[in-house]
């Protein structure tokens, strides 16, 4: 009898706890007011990963808007600081002019510098019918991003108004 008593005992105590935390997580206030998912904060992550993979997939995407004539596209995945070299719509209006940017690029390799900077080797194949170039260009991890850093020739080009 003993024993009894003493789990009745403990669910007499346990019972209020039990029915006091599960009405508490009923939504609503004490106040009667209730809570909507609406009004929580939402977390959105965006951000690509810090990797080799992604940082060559930015570049292939700089590439393939070049070779496509999409130069609105490929500043637009340009570092915050490329950006400062010369605004969208003068870089539109000025490499749409330069006939050696345009033409098939092919990346050869990624070299990772460190977790936010990775070095892109390329080539690229003029539509001028120019013999084939290679080179190599930086991508630079920023905002959650990878962003393509012109090379400092090509910048310095574009800020005098010149194609590279």
């Amino acid at each position: 009898m003993t024993r009894t008593f003493r789990g009745l005992a403990l669910a007499i105590a346990v019972a209020p706890l039990v029915l006091g935390a599960a009405a508490g997580c009923t939504g609503s206030d004490k106040a009667g007011n209730s809570e909507s998912a609406s009004d929580r904060p939402t977390v959105e992550v965006t951000a690509q990963p810090q990797d080799a993979q992604s940082a060559q997939v930015t570049a292939e995407q700089v590439f393939d808007n070049l070779s496509e004539g999409d130069w609105a596209g490929a500043w637009e995945l340009w570092t915050d600081s490329a950006k400062t070299a010369i605004g969208k719509d003068a870089y539109i209006d000025l490499v749409s002019t330069c006939t050696g940017q345009q033409g098939e690029y092919q990346v050869t390799g990624v070299t990772p510098v460190d977790d936010s900077t990775a070095t892109i080797k390329w080539t690229h194949a003029p539509a001028a019918g120019a013999a084939n170039q290679t080179g190599t260009s930086t991508v630079k991890y920023q905002n959650g991003a990878w962003r393509f850093e012109p090379d400092p020739a090509a910048l310095a080009a574009y800020r005098q108004n010149k194609c590279p």
